[in-house]
């Protein structure tokens, strides 16, 4: 339920003046952080907010490349005539500003190493508080430059090539010791505290950076096993209903995929997923939800792309990009593995990998693996899942709705018409059945 504190809900006889003076606020107030346009319209069971906080807070999440928090970067926000200039923290970060209404714009800058100021993307404040997520194109990683090394007469020592016979000659240390015998930095017993080197043997400066994006070890064993339509037939006698009507719900859970020149599977020979963050935060108790927001949050993601300059970009709010799924995949997986491949849904017919055991596996990466095989185990689990659900009425009655509530979710009569899950199937059926798809 809504705070009590920030939000109200409109009961019958209600006027904005009288709920504004009870809250010790003004209706032009009210008007302008809940975009009401005329405030002697408002209607009942309406939930408004009670003051800006409630609704205009901008948060900004900076993420490097492999979506790892990036610290310490010099960021300014410019909003509602105020300027702005301050650090991310250790999550990455930025801490969180207000907005004066939801129509407010604020333009976010990041500081170049030679300390002027890019513009990163330009966003509403919104009715309702946003995280906006920033994902570099490059990764960060903490570093220490050196200076070149220079011979006895001062010039630079050129970089060794690996046609050398023999290294180059390592600088002339300024200083000098009188010291003698053997250095015992190991202790002289291999033992004792390491660092990594932060020279090679010629004196060179080294940093080694690895991308900490895990191996997603399940995505093996890809057959390409395409449905048949005798396979369409045996699966519509398993659960007693019509062919056309499981190839509806398939129809329905692509076409997005096929809208973008997509299948069951993508290039690279992995299923196609879409990865859900609130999945994740509940099958991980929260424990990630303040560092990693973007791929766990109590709050799902929404439809839509966010777009900056005519691309899409990653704000953190929306499902983004198929092309993104494998990457919030792969950061959940390096924190849970298990937790990571249940809050995806999967190829063909995009089953939750949280239903692993209606679908009959013994475990989330059993599932995982199966469903990186082929279309034909994509079939086979959407078959066990909907007898796990007792869906097969349902199905022989072409029961749309109820077909939707247990295969889509409740949320599915919240959606505009042209959304609405099981308006569409019953659309897709028709047209299939009306071509004489199967015989």
């Amino acid at each position: 339920m809504p705070n009590a504190n920030k939000f109200y809900t409109i009961k019958k006889g209600d006027t904005l003046s009288e709920i504004a003076q009870r809250h010790g606020t003004s209706t032009k107030q009210l008007c302008k952080i809940n975009g009401i346009k005329n405030p002697d319209k408002i209607g009942e069971g309406q939930v408004i907010a009670l003051n800006a906080k409630a609704v205009c807070k901008v948060t900004v999440q900076l993420l490097d490349r492999d979506r790892n928090p990036i610290p310490n970067a010099k960021v300014r926000m410019e909003y509602s005539g105020k300027r702005k200039e301050i650090s991310s923290k250790q999550n990455g970060r930025v801490p969180t500003i207000l907005t004066r209404t939801p129509e407010d714009l604020v333009r976010i800058f990041i500081a170049r190493a030679d300390g002027t100021w890019k513009q990163i993307t330009e966003v509403a404040s919104g009715w309702g508080n946003k995280l906006v997520t920033l994902v570099s194109p490059k990764i960060k990683f903490d570093g220490k430059t050196m200076p070149h090394p220079k011979d006895t007469s001062g010039k630079p020592v050129r970089d060794p090539k690996k046609t050398d016979k023999k290294p180059v000659t390592p600088p002339v240390n300024p200083e000098t010791t009188k010291s003698k015998g053997k250095p015992h930095g190991d202790y002289g017993d291999g033992k004792g505290p390491k660092t990594d080197p932060t020279t090679d043997k010629n004196g060179l400066p080294v940093k080694d950076v690895t991308n900490d994006q895990v191996k997603l070890d399940f995505l093996k064993g890809y057959t390409g096993e395409k449905i048949t339509e005798e396979d369409y037939k045996k699966a519509a006698k398993e659960l007693g209903c019509e062919v056309e009507v499981i190839r509806a719900i398939g129809e329905q859970e692509t076409n997005k995929l096929k809208k973008l020149g997509l299948g069951s599977f993508d290039k690279k020979n992995r299923p196609t997923i879409l990865y859900e963050r609130h999945y994740f935060s509940r099958l991980t108790k929260h424990k990630y939800d303040r560092v990693n927001p973007d791929i766990s949050s109590p709050t799902p993601y929404t439809q839509g792309t966010a777009r900056l300059g005519g691309k899409p970009f990653d704000d953190g709010q929306h499902f983004g990009l198929f092309s993104w799924q494998y990457k919030k995949l792969a950061k959940a997986f390096a924190l849970n593995k298990e937790a990571a491949i249940r809050s995806c849904s999967w190829g063909a017919f995009q089953v939750m990998g949280d239903n692993f055991k209606a679908c009959g596996f013994s475990s989330a990466f059993e599932f995982a693996k199966a469903m990186s095989k082929s279309e034909m185990e994509h079939l086979k689990a959407m078959v066990a899942y909907c007898k796990a659900n007792n869906l097969q009425t349902a199905l022989k009655n072409k029961n749309w709705q109820t077909i939707a509530k247990v295969y889509n979710g409740p949320g599915y009569k919240k959606k505009k018409k042209e959304e609405r899950y099981d308006l569409n199937l019953e659309k897709i059926y028709n047209r299939l059945k009306n071509k004489g798809v199967s015989k």
